[in-house]
């Protein structure tokens, strides 16, 4: 385990209490937001976080391809969205003390010139590029060898992927800090189709690859005493479905709730009949209009 891995463990035994204590303050006082279902999301972001770095996973990574995967599934598809629908920012700003509350809260409402600059670098299409490039780049074989040979840059590179994605669920899901106007729905269900095509564009030929695609897989698997007994291929099919399966899970059914939540917000979850449809211009069979004018 490294300092990293450790730092991020650190983060979630501070994060943690503050948001316990902010959700009891909002509690208390009536707010509807802070309610058990946001409690035991944020469980299971934290949870899951802890599971990504402090696990096992955090050094058989460099042994197992799935367990890679797994690493980028967990943090950047379900533990960083978690974080983003347990409204984690407002409560926690609730958690701390009053002072520093309102401290963050006039921070917030500068217009300062590092607010402008955070403004400017966080635009959505930045995030949304970002995201992608860094999600192929960590899957590339050259990248990947590379990384897996130093476990701290490795760890180090997954922090920064799953710091894309925290900007990317920033702008999908809403929440947090306030510093962009709302995304369409639109264009954010356009945006986690293109991003579902890149991610299967990957995990596709992965899971049905009969070669070994990783060259630091290929040589961990050539030590004997493995700790599964699984083989290179397996471990890569199995890899590569979990890609596949995984993500197109989270982000198609990312799509249909934002979908869902455009046609309520249009009142679109319902057919109304049109206006007149009955009339009686509108039922004459056509031929027979002359006896309607009669």
């Amino acid at each position: 385990m490294n300092v990293l891995s450790l730092a991020v463990g650190l983060l979630l035994a501070v994060l943690t209490p503050l948001y316990l204590r902010g959700w009891v303050r909002l509690r208390r006082r009536g707010a509807g937001f802070a309610s058990f279902a946001r409690l035991s999301v944020f469980l299971f972001a934290a949870l899951t976080t802890a599971l990504v770095f402090l696990s096992p996973m955090n050094w058989l990574n460099a042994d197992y391809f799935f367990i890679r995967v797994a690493q980028y599934l967990f943090l950047c598809l379900f533990a960083i969205p978690a974080f983003f629908i347990s409204c984690a920012f407002d409560v926690i700003l609730w958690g701390l003390p009053a002072g520093a509350r309102r401290t963050v809260g006039r921070w917030m409402r500068g217009r300062g010139p590092v607010q402008r600059l955070l403004h400017k670098a966080t635009q959505p299409w930045i995030a949304f590029i970002l995201f992608i490039a860094l999600f192929v780049t960590w899957y590339d074989n050259r990248i990947a060898s590379w990384l897996l040979a130093n476990p701290l840059l490795h760890t180090a590179s997954l922090l920064l992927l799953g710091a894309a994605a925290m900007l990317t669920w920033w702008h999908l899901i809403g929440t947090g800090l306030r510093l962009h106007t709302e995304l369409s729905p639109w264009l954010a269900a356009i945006t986690l189709l293109i991003i579902e095509l890149v991610s299967m564009s990957i995990a596709v030929p992965t899971a049905f690859s009969t070669e070994p695609i990783y060259a630091h897989y290929a040589a961990a698997f050539a030590a004997p005493d493995r700790f599964l007994p699984l083989t290179i291929a397996d471990d890569q099919a199995l890899g590569g479905g979990l890609l596949w399966v995984g993500g197109s899970a989270v982000f198609l059914s990312s799509i249909v709730l934002i979908l869902n939540r455009l046609f309520n917000r249009h009142r679109m979850d319902r057919s109304d009949p049109l206006p007149g449809w009955d009339a009686d211009e509108r039922m004459i069979m056509p031929g027979l209009e002359h006896r309607l004018k009669k």
